[in-house]
């Protein structure tokens, strides 16, 4: 498994702009979370840094736990052909919506994180970027279990019809968009049959 791919157009224009239109539209059921890695009364496990701001954002589950739980999972099935691995189980696809935060820090972004800790078997993130907005994802040198400073491996920005793919067990941030429009993007978490490093192993 490589450890970062960056796909733009990864779907046709028209399912772009369905997914965007129905994110952004009133149908959709979000709820809302008082932070994007850690809830209340959570342990920290991971790395902390200057930079790091855990702000509020509004979730939609669409898979959990090997079946579908929301209507728009048959939509997504061309990004999730659109991943380059061969899946052997998804895990979780879950949509973030998160809205413009005044931070005075312009180097602010998420907390460092692992989307899964006790994975034993080879694990894929993808994030599909639903809207073009500002905050960028960073994805991080350092796996899961990295105690020390962190350096950024890539910067994506997201775009309209971006999908980005990498291994699960680097520490990755998501940001706030830096203006009023939201910023939308779908997560994916699945095992698959490329072989990688498993986030156990790193941590070890």
């Amino acid at each position: 498994m490589q450890d970062v791919i960056v796909i733009d157009q990864a779907v046709p224009k028209v399912v772009q702009d369905m997914l965007e239109n129905i994110a952004l539209g009133d149908k959709i059921n979000w709820c809302r979370s008082g932070g994007a890695t850690f809830g209340a009364g959570t342990s920290q496990i991971f790395p902390v840094t200057s930079n790091s701001v855990d702000a509020p954002q509004f979730t939609h589950l669409i898979f959990d736990t090997k079946q579908p739980v929301s209507q728009l999972f048959p939509i997504l099935l061309p990004v999730i052909t659109a991943i380059p691995y061969t899946i052997k189980q998804l895990i979780r696809i879950k949509m973030n919506l998160g809205v413009y935060a005044d931070l005075k820090n312009p180097d602010a972004h998420g907390m460092p994180h692992v989307d899964f800790t006790e994975i034993k078997e080879p694990l894929m993130t993808a994030i599909y970027y639903v809207n073009d907005s500002t905050g960028d994802t960073l994805i991080f040198d350092q796996r899961f279990g990295h105690k020390g400073a962190l350096t950024v491996k890539a910067r994506v920005t997201p775009k309209k019809g971006r999908l980005v793919v990498f291994d699960g067990g680097l520490l990755h941030a998501g940001n706030t968009p830096r203006t009023q429009g939201p910023r939308v993007n779908i997560n994916f978490n699945a095992f698959v049959y490329e072989g990688a490093q498993t986030v156990e192993a790193a941590a070890a």
